[in-house]
């Protein structure tokens, strides 16, 4: 078959992750960058693609099967609108747009052009997310108490250089707290409700640093997260995994999952538990076990997914409509922000 015919908006950092992994993927092809003011413009020709400052012209001239959408939160939804409305399916970067509104603009547009569109919560292809899942639904730990989650880095100075990163909505939690959340929905079920506080204290700028987090899941179980990317530590997905390449690995925890009948620490899946269901109090020994993980290479299996799908051969493993529902949980963070008050989703599966 003729490879995918792919193409990129968003010439920045993630764009060119997208773009290494493009390049060793034998399903598809990348055919063009678009970008009015590409954060990496030297990207397309180590590539030998072209470059178009519009999107929209590089969707007429070069008419690619699927594009992936690389740019800020606020044009997600209006770019991803624009590709379905030329019947290009569409792998859009998390978070699915800036707002669940424009989300719900956005998924009704793929749905009437009667495209594909799947959202880049690309965690959940890490062979780890099938091996918690297993856990947790096979009944191993028992009825699902609490989860821990922690992330907590401290970026850079010249990060926050871009604008939009120091206004509400380009801080920690849309950015990386709501893989997190997406994380949590995947393994725990739909959230019922959300309280949250937040902090400015260590940068004093518009966006939070900082964020303390409460879940409640319609199982009943409950989940605190911390987010801050204003403190320096080892526990967070990236570090756990050492799936982003600029990101030094210390292999720690950053989840908690508790049950009834045992626990585990995640990415790592260290299954602990007594001896036996008849001797399993705080009295008794407990024990780790770790069973093997395979190889993991979450955005490379995300893609040869999204090639598949293009093909018709695979549903999307994650639907416009799961990454709303994951959308509206992260939103509903800040809405517990300003109302100091627990409250629900607008939107759930």
């Amino acid at each position: 078959m003729e490879p995918v015919r792919l193409a990129i908006i968003g010439a920045g950092s993630i764009g060119a992750r997208h773009a290494h992994l493009m390049r060793d993927e034998p399903d598809c092809q990348l055919v063009a960058f678009a970008d009015p003011s590409p954060a990496e413009p030297d990207l397309p020709a180590t590539f030998d693609v072209p470059l178009f400052s519009s999107h929209v012209e590089m969707l007429q001239a070069q008419k690619p099967d699927g594009v992936v959408v690389a740019t800020p939160n606020q044009m997600h939804a209006p770019v991803g609108i624009d590709c379905a409305n030329t019947g290009t399916h569409i792998l859009m970067e998390k978070p699915i747009s800036e707002s669940l509104e424009m989300g719900l603009k956005l998924v009704d547009a793929v749905s009437r052009n009667e495209i594909q569109m799947m959202v880049g919560h690309h965690r959940r292809f890490d062979p780890v997310a099938a091996a918690a899942k297993k856990i947790i639904e096979g009944g191993e730990i028992g009825a699902l108490q609490a989860v821990t989650a922690t992330w907590s880095v401290r970026k850079h100075d010249s990060y926050f250089e871009a604008e939009w990163r120091r206004m509400i909505g380009g801080g920690p939690v849309l950015i990386n707290l709501i893989h997190d959340i997406d994380m949590l929905r995947h393994l725990c079920g739909e959230i019922e409700t959300v309280y949250a506080e937040q902090s400015t204290a260590a940068r004093g700028l518009e966006v939070e640093d900082t964020a303390a987090i409460i879940l409640r899941f319609k199982s009943g179980a409950l989940a605190t997260a911390v987010v801050s990317d204003a403190a320096p530590s080892p526990w967070g997905w990236e570090m756990a995994t050492g799936e982003n390449p600029l990101i030094p690995a210390t292999g720690e925890n950053c989840y908690q999952f508790m049950g009834t009948k045992g626990s585990f620490g995640f990415p790592h899946i260290e299954l602990w538990q007594h001896g036996s269901e008849n001797n399993s109090d705080w009295f008794q020994s407990i024990h780790a076990t770790k069973p093997e993980i395979p190889e993991r290479s979450s955005l490379a299996h995300q893609l040869s997914h999204f090639c598949r799908v293009i093909r018709g051969d695979e549903a999307p493993r994650v639907s416009g409509e799961d990454g709303l529902a994951t959308l509206a949980a992260t939103e509903a963070v800040s809405r517990s922000f300003k109302s100091g008050r627990a409250v629900v989703p607008e939107y759930t599966l």
